[in-house]
């Protein structure tokens, strides 16, 4: 996974998979096995909206 890399989020079990799961974004940038994303569409999370998440990358599936 690198920087620019679209990917899905595909962690079905996770705790965040009720807001995330199977939405799409673009890697902003990658720290040992974490990374930032920046959201193609605002999702809405906890009574706001995101364009930004910290996840572990194996929360996410890389689609090109």
């Amino acid at each position: 996974m690198k920087v620019g890399d679209l990917v899905m989020f595909s962690n079905s079990t996770s705790t965040y998979a009720q807001w995330f799961f199977g939405e799409f974004a673009t890697v902003e940038s990658v720290n040992n096995k974490q990374c930032r994303v920046r959201w193609n569409r605002p999702i809405e999370y906890h009574d706001m909206k995101t364009v930004v998440s910290d996840f572990a990358q194996s929360n996410f599936t890389l689609i090109g």
